[in-house]
Parts: structure tokens; C-alpha cells; sequence
């Protein structure tokens, strides 16, 4: 299990090499920093006998050019419940273990989540690329702040653009670090989505519809939809709002959200 100062170790690693990086790009090629910030409630029992409460506050530190993107995400937890279900990898719940005689609250540091993404296909109108991505057991499993193993994605993604309109989607395999005692599946996921441009405005708004097999034996799947409306500010700084809703017990009952990202 990493511990905090090794997760902070393992940030400002990354940052350097992105910067090392950098002047070895093409002078022709788009670039861009980031840094994004956000917070995430979400509720629900997850198939379970009582509900869990989970706040979630992302740092996401990011680099982007035409062909390739990293990003590295840190992020901040707070759980209210009995302790039967943690945060899995992106703040959402998963069951874990039995449940204790009282509801209790915990708070940490998160599993820091690293991941890059490289452009293997598209035109002038599409885009294909293939990503993955590594979940830390950065987070106290004694807190229930998180199962305490590591797990690693593989995806591929697409995009087709239009005048408006941008519809993509996903389809990839995750494999789930085992804590003492809890045996999880490796799982198939996937997400398809649509976003709207509004008028001449730098708006836009969209959905978004994510399945994944059950990781955990005798529940079911996550099976979620969100809601999402954004707008940028000179394509330098863009802040969307979201609103979910799970359709098995496998998803949290409700949730919303608020991201702010700042590109350089």
C-alpha cells in the first residue's frame, strides 16, 4: 500500500516528466496544461442493507497535445456509513466487507489515479485512441476510505464530431486488486455519450450512460446516467455541472457534481 508522502512523491514524478517531455514536442503541435478541481456527492446502498454517503474532491493535474494526454488525479474523501462499501477508483461506491454496528464518518487522502492516452486512428471528424490507466491503493483501507489495492484499465475510446454534436463512447477491461478476504471479479465496462453545442455560445450540454459488469459476487453492476451542462471562458477556463442517477443497485441512488478546469 503506498502511503501519503509516497503518493506526493509519486505526483511530482509525474509532473517532471511531463515537463521534460514538453520542449521535445513538435513547435507545431498542440499543447496544453491543466489543472482541474472538483467535488462530487453521491448516495446510495449499492445492494447492500444501509446507505453510504460519499464526498469526493479530485485534483487533476493534466497534459495534452494532439496525439498524446496524461493526467494524474489526487484526490480528497470524506465517507459517511457502516463501512460495508468504500470508493472504488473516480469516488463512486463498491461493497466491501461486512458492516459494523454503527454508521461512522471517515476522511483521506483518495487513490491517486495515473493514467495516458494515445491517438491510434480518426480524420478531420473523428478521433480513436487507446488509454489506460493505474488506480493506487493510495487510500486507507482500515478507514474504509478504499480497498488498499491496486487496479489497472485498458480502453479504447471514440469520437465522432459534428456541427454541434459530439457523440463518443468507451468500451474496456478493468482488473481489480483482491483485499484480505474479498475475492472481486475483473470487469468489462463501457460509456457512450452525447454533448450539444447551444447556439452560438461557448455552452454545451449532454448525457452520458455508463455500464459495468459486478465486481463483487451477489450484486449487481453499476448501471448510472448523468446529466451535464458546461461552459467555457476563452477556452481557458470551463466549469460543468452534473447531475446522476442509477438505474441498479449496483450505482449510487443520486448524485451531482461540479468540476472547474483551468488550461494553460
Amino acid at each position: 500500500m503506498f502511503t501519503e508522502g509516497r503518493g506526493t512523491t509519486l505526483l511530482l514524478t509525474v509532473l517532471s516528466l511531463g515537463a521534460s517531455l514538453t520542449p521535445a514536442v513538435n513547435a507545431a503541435t498542440d499543447e496544453n496544461l491543466s489543472v482541474s478541481i472538483g467535488a462530487e456527492y453521491s448516495s446510495g446502498d449499492y445492494g447492500t442493507s444501509s446507505e453510504t454517503n460519499i464526498w469526493y474532491f479530485p485534483v487533476t493535474f493534466g497534459y495534452e497535445t494532439d496525439v498524446n494526454a496524461f493526467h494524474v488525479t489526487v484526490p480528497y474523501v470524506s465517507v459517511e456509513g457502516t463501512g460495508n462499501v468504500v470508493p472504488g477508483g473516480g469516488g463512486r461506491g463498491m461493497p466491501h466487507g461486512p458492516a459494523s454496528a454503527s454508521r461512522e464518518t471517515e476522511s483521506g487522502l483518495g487513490d491517486i489515479l495515473l493514467g495516458g492516452s494515445h491517438k491510434i486512428g480518426g480524420t478531420a471528424t473523428s478521433r480513436i485512441d487507446l488509454t489506460g490507466e493505474i488506480k493506487f491503493g493510495t487510500a486507507d483501507r482500515d478507514k474504509n476510505l478504499g480497498t488498499g489495492e491496486t487496479d489497472f484499465s485498458l480502453q479504447l475510446d471514440g469520437q465522432k464530431y459534428y456541427s454541434r454534436d459530439t457523440l463518443y463512447g468507451s468500451g474496456g477491461y478493468r482488473i481489480l486488486g483482491d483485499p484480505p478476504g474479498i475475492d472481486y471479479n475483473n470487469v468489462f465496462f463501457g460509456y457512450g455519450g452525447w454533448s450539444h453545442r447551444l447556439g452560438d455560445t461557448s455552452a454545451s450540454a449532454g448525457l452520458e450512460y455508463y455500464a459495468q459488469q459486478s465486481a463483487h459476487s451477489g450484486t449487481d453492476g453499476p448501471s448510472e446516467l448523468t446529466l451535464f451542462l458546461s461552459n467555457s471562458h476563452d477556452r481557458k477556463t470551463k466549469v460543468t455541472g452534473y447531475l446522476l442517477t442509477g438505474f441498479s443497485d449496483g450505482s449510487p441512488d443520486w448524485g451531482f457534481g461540479i468540476t472547474l478546469k483551468f488550461i494553460r
